[in-house]
């Protein structure tokens, strides 16, 4: 009984956690979701992301690589979401690269914009599976036998327009994806 009962608990997690992931995809869609408009750093956001998924990318004998810019990049927005942004993009490239990962992000700023670069030397996805990636509930078929919902990428979509930016991706079977999240910079 005991183990059935952690079993229906730990279902009962995983099932409020995709049901709160939902919720929020659908309220910030709609616009209804309150953004918190500050002045933050997206220097510190990604060094902090990195700091966080090293460990998950030398557990399976890759790395990760970061080019940050000598000054801050200040961006409005509300630092939890865009910390999950980063995070579901960055988790991706990990989870979904296979042993020996090399995982690379790059900031930088002009033209009043920040952009975000990510890329990793996984699979790549195929033309016919790009056209979907940030659907909701979509998952590729290679990614199928890894644990996921399918909702980290339309998560990040869904928080990266509500800051007034962009999210785009270019892949190739066998070289590895690159996504590109472009927020406006903070003007002072």
């Amino acid at each position: 009984y005991k183990d059935m009962a952690g079993a229906v608990i730990e279902e009962s997690d995983r099932l409020v956690e995709l049901i709160n992931t939902m919720l929020e995809i659908a309220r910030t869609d709609s616009g209804i979701a309150v953004l918190a408009g500050k002045s933050l750093d997206l220097s510190a956001i990604v060094h902090d992301a990195v700091d966080l998924f090293s460990p998950l990318a030398e557990d399976r004998g890759g790395a990760i690589q970061c080019e940050l810019p000598e000054n801050p990049v200040f961006v409005a927005g509300d630092i939890r979401r865009l910390q999950r942004a980063v995070a579901n993009i960055l988790d991706n490239a990990i989870k979904y690269s296979g042993e020996g990962v090399i995982v690379k992000l790059v900031l930088k700023s002009g033209n009043g914009q920040a952009n975000l670069l990510i890329s990793d030397t996984g699979p790549g996805i195929s033309e016919v599976e790009m056209p979907r990636v940030f659907d909701r509930f979509y998952r590729a078929e290679k990614s199928r036998t890894t644990p996921g919902s399918g909702l980290g990428l339309s998560l990040a979509l869904a928080i990266i327009r509500a800051h007034g930016g962009k999210i785009s991706v270019k892949s190739s079977p066998l070289n590895g994806s690159l996504f590109t999240i472009t927020l406006p910079l903070l003007t002072s």
